[in-house]
């Protein structure tokens, strides 16, 4: 969730009390406005398989006090225009590359023009549109957004607002919003954190969200016409969870009331067509859960969902702190061989939440339908610090990762009040072979400086970078939007690229 209705107020710690005492307000507001020990398994790459790549720097001007300047064959950084004070963007494409982007402008913004801007460029990211906002969530909107798009083309913008998320449609591809709902992603109130994935299978948007009692999936019937896409139909809790973490516990309950890390849908021919898979973190580690579909006609769905799967070797301290380090992106390539990125807590303090020894990124993977794991596999080698991984498909067995780091200070991200962070970017190939090969590098240089607020400590003041950042793969390039700045200077967003 966008930090700026809780500034200081760290993600998934005491979130119920607050979110059900919210949510009994803003349902009054919708209804007027209505019309680092680590377990067996773990894999760091070798030293032959990671090759680092220093290119030198693209000219462009540098910005104050943060630099902002692109390394290893990044383009300049475009600012997103009518981006000041965003954070946490989503950024996907359709089949034409044509790029959108959306984040939330803040929980409780009445802002007359409507939701959270949706942000469109059809020239490969050097320019960008002006933002386009839902009429329909005016109000009703603000806290966290992400998108999808469907097979013909048409692009959904999911956007909160506590009591549930305002879903819309654009079928003019970003230029306007056809439709909005503010009660659309969800039938159960109260949610944070949505993750939308179109299911190319079923024809459906599944959107996964953490609710008061469980990790959700809700879904829309078909989408014969988009305009059904703005309606979930079906709501199930996929994952029980509970606020307070210990030893009685069952493991088919989650110990802890957190978002989601992302949801997934397969969309090949292959065995496991059609389901759909969530990641989250969890007291045994990185865990996944997946559901098949089933059903017909309006009533398809997927479900049962399966029990928590945790992946060895990702965690051992028995809290979910230790792999919450803002989101787990999970996805599946053409192979239907299923990917998952986290962040893991070294010397992680279980009292505190505190990764005493800093925080790397690691990935695994499954080519059984997420039964069984390969990994963890260490990709963040550039040592410090590291926080919001996130990763996209770039072909079968290759993907895109990236996420902020900074290698000058082994300590949890929270307390590196002198860091001065990257971002940084790895190429995974042979991804899903016991011996992947990475080339993590620098893409843009000195992007924040000072602490960044993140898992479950979160005791840094500076919260100006929300929760995460995104990639996309255009044409086996990656597309990346993330934001710089800091609390004192001001945030933007901004767009680069690999060619």
């Amino acid at each position: 969730m966008s930090g700026s209705w809780r500034s200081g107020f760290p993600r998934g710690v005491t979130r119920v009390t607050g979110l059900t005492a919210m949510v009994g307000g803003l349902l009054l507001v919708a209804a007027a406005l209505s019309g680092s020990v680590r377990a067996p398994g773990y894999r760091p790459l070798a030293a032959g398989q990671v090759a680092r790549v220093v290119a030198a720097p693209v000219s462009c001007p540098p910005g104050s006090p943060e630099q902002n300047l692109p390394q290893s064959g990044f383009t300049c950084p475009v600012k997103i225009p009518n981006s000041s004070g965003l954070g946490e963007p989503s950024i996907i494409h359709d089949s034409q590359g044509r790029l959108f982007v959306t984040a939330p402008q803040a929980i409780g913004n009445f802002n007359t023009a409507g939701g959270s801007p949706l942000f469109t460029s059809v020239n490969g990211g050097l320019a960008w549109g002006p933002p386009v906002r839902s009429q329909a969530c005016t109000g009703l909107s603000g806290g966290d957004t992400d998108l999808a798009v469907d097979g013909a083309g048409n692009v959904y913008q999911t956007d909160l607002w506590l009591g549930n998320s305002c879903l819309s449609v654009s079928e003019d591809h970003g230029q306007s919003f056809a439709a909005g709902n503010p009660f659309g992603s969800e039938l159960q109130p109260g949610d944070d954190r949505p993750w939308l994935a179109y299911n190319k299978i079923s024809n459906q948007l599944y959107i996964a969200y953490d609710g008061v009692d469980a990790l959700h999936v809700s879904n829309t019937g078909p989408l014969a016409s988009p305009l059904l896409g703005i309606q979930a139909i079906q709501d199930v809790p996929a994952v029980p969870e509970v606020a307070v973490n210990s030893s009685n516990i069952p493991d088919s309950v989650r110990g802890c009331v957190c978002p989601p890390g992302g949801i997934a849908a397969d969309n090949t021919t292959g065995p496991h067509s059609g389901r759909v898979y969530i990641s989250y973190s969890y007291q045994h580690g990185t865990a996944i859960s997946f559901a098949d579909l089933t059903g017909s006609g309006p009533a398809r769905t997927a479900g049962p969902w399966s029990p928590p799967i945790a992946i060895p070797g990702s965690g051992s301290s028995g809290s979910a702190f230790e792999d919450e380090w803002n989101f787990d992106p999970i996805a599946v390539d053409g192979n239907g061989t299923v990917y998952v990125v986290w962040g893991h807590a070294n010397g992680f303090d279980p009292n505190a939440n505190v990764a005493t020894h800093g925080v790397e990124i690691d990935y695994a993977y499954s080519k059984d339908g997420g039964s069984t794991w390969t990994g963890p596999f260490k990709l963040s080698t550039e040592g410090g610090t590291s926080t919001f991984p996130t990763m996209t498909v770039a072909g079968n067995g290759t993907l895109d990762v990236a996420w902020y780091g900074d290698p000058a200070h082994p300590v949890d991200p929270n307390t590196d009040t002198s860091g001065q962070w990257n971002l940084y970017y790895a190429r995974v190939t042979h991804a899903n072979t016991p011996t992947p090969s990475a080339s993590p590098k620098v893409a843009i240089k000195d992007m924040h400086n000072g602490c960044i607020q993140t898992g479950g400590g979160g005791s840094c003041p500076d919260r100006s970078l929300l929760d995460f950042f995104q990639v996309t793969d255009v044409s086996g390039h990656p597309n990346i939007i993330y934001t710089a700045g800091d609390v004192n200077a001001g945030v933007n967003l901004y767009f680069t690229k690999r060619s």
